[in-house]
């Protein structure tokens, strides 16, 4: 008997595979660079436990960060947060996560309609205008807690160097209004979309999905998050709150005769630059993965994505530690503020190539 996928799961394939590549700077028109915060943006999800033991709980967190624009009227907003958990060990595709995808759509149907809470495999939290403040850019403001199955490592898998292994793998989204079902998901390119006040579906600015994983050794190994204390602005490290926010001048008008491209607008001549960088320590650990049977000492690479609301940066990534020439020197990036005055907030979210994550932030006063 032939069987054929159901057109919620043909979609959800389609989408989280294209997920899964990501997309060029030039694939559709009106697309930011990748280190400017414009629309809705989830800027990282940490694992308090990238590497776990069976039955432990890992707390999984969230940064996002909504710039809806300067629309006259238009503030803080309402956005819905999703996680589904559950899936350990999924049958291997064209990239794990996929054999994941029918377990997690049945979750949330089901979560849906009333035939399930989905105690500990799915969480809904909406972030209230009101909460914005307090949540919106501020690092691990939300949480999932995810509970790793006693008998993870049942049907474990053994790495070349015979390393056994589980993983467990969280989907999440994020939605500037109401996820719900889409009514023509063949259509939409996924099963699931986010809808505004007026009932009309809302695109890539305002709807975010994404996954993370979660391993379990047999050996019980671990792996410690990097470390990030913090930013610094010209070699100074910024300090925290808003009473103590460095000032800068804003930038002049961005050039009228600039070409048109994906390349970040050449600013005005006057604009006074910033460099910027993540205060992370020399703090790389072996990868015995990465070295092989009986191969060199070889260490985890360690990189930092660099995010702004305002302003330009030069780039969006910077290598920290390479896994054979170890830590870098040069770390930072440089910011043009904007034109505009205002308070920027300026991200970095440093990572790892084990799966461990820490994310910090700082603002500036442009003048």
């Amino acid at each position: 008997m032939t069987r054929t996928a159901s057109p919620l799961r043909r979609a959800l394939l389609f989408a989280l595979s294209m997920m899964a590549l990501g997309a060029p700077c030039c694939a559709g028109g009106g697309l930011s660079p990748a280190s400017e915060v414009a629309g809705l943006r989830v800027l990282s999800v940490t694992a308090d436990l990238p590497y776990a033991l069976p039955g432990e709980d890992v707390t999984l967190r969230m940064t996002y960060a909504d710039a809806p624009g300067d629309e006259a009227g238009r503030g803080p907003r309402p956005v819905e947060i999703t996680w589904l958990g559950g899936c350990v060990n999924p049958p291997v595709g064209v990239d794990e996560h996929l054999g994941c995808l029918p377990q997690w759509l049945d979750t949330y149907l089901k979560v849906v309609a009333g035939t399930s809470d989905g105690e500990g495999l799915f969480h809904r939290e909406v972030v209230t205008a009101e909460q914005s403040a307090e949540k919106n850019g501020v690092p691990d403001a939300l949480s999932f807690t995810l509970k790793v199955p006693a008998d993870i490592l049942a049907s474990a898998e053994t790495a070349e160097t015979g390393t056994v292994f589980s993983t467990a793998y969280v989907l999440f989204a994020a939605c500037a209004g109401t996820t719900r079902p889409a009514s023509a998901p063949e259509e939409a390119g996924f099963p699931l979309e986010c809808v505004g006040e007026d009932g009309g579906v809302l695109g890539a600015d305002d709807f975010v999905v994404g996954y993370t994983q979660v391993y379990a050794f047999e050996n019980g190994r671990r792996n410690d998050n990097p470390v990030v204390r913090g930013l610094a602005l010209d070699d100074v490290a910024i300090a925290e709150g808003e009473d103590a926010l460095p000032t800068v001048p804003r930038c002049g008008a961005v050039k009228e005769d600039a070409p048109q491209g994906c390349s970040r607008p050449e600013p005005g001549d006057e604009c006074a630059t910033f460099e910027i960088e993540a205060l992370v320590d020399d703090s790389a650990e072996r990868d015995d993965e990465s070295a092989g049977l009986d191969g060199p000492a070889v260490r985890e690479a360690i990189w930092v994505d660099y995010y702004t609301d305002g302003g330009e940066l030069s780039r969006s990534r910077r290598l920290v530690s390479d896994t054979i020439t170890g830590f870098q020197e040069e770390r930072g990036v440089t910011w043009t503020p904007p034109s505009e005055p205002g308070v920027v907030s300026l991200w970095a979210v440093v990572h790892d190539t084990r799966g461990g994550a820490s994310v910090t932030r700082r603002q500036v006063r442009v003048e």
